[in-house]
């Protein structure tokens, strides 16, 4: 089975990143519900699951209460 990979742009990181208290591997894990490996990824511009990036989509809209 093939996954459908994605990206972020650097503007969306960077907000997500102004919301995570540490970028800690447990600290991700509890805030946005992805490994340390995937937010690197989406750092460096590399994709990742679609799936992922609408997990962490989810959590950020709630963190940061919108």
């Amino acid at each position: 089975m093939r996954f459908e990979m994605v990206t972020i742009a650097p503007d969306e990181f960077e907000a997500m990143k102004a919301h995570l208290p540490c970028a800690t591997r447990e600290g991700l894990f509890e805030t946005y519900r992805i490994s340390q490996n995937s937010w690197y990824k989406l750092r460096d511009g590399q994709p990742v699951k679609r799936k992922t990036v609408e997990r962490l989509r989810e959590r950020f809209h709630q963190v940061a209460g919108e």
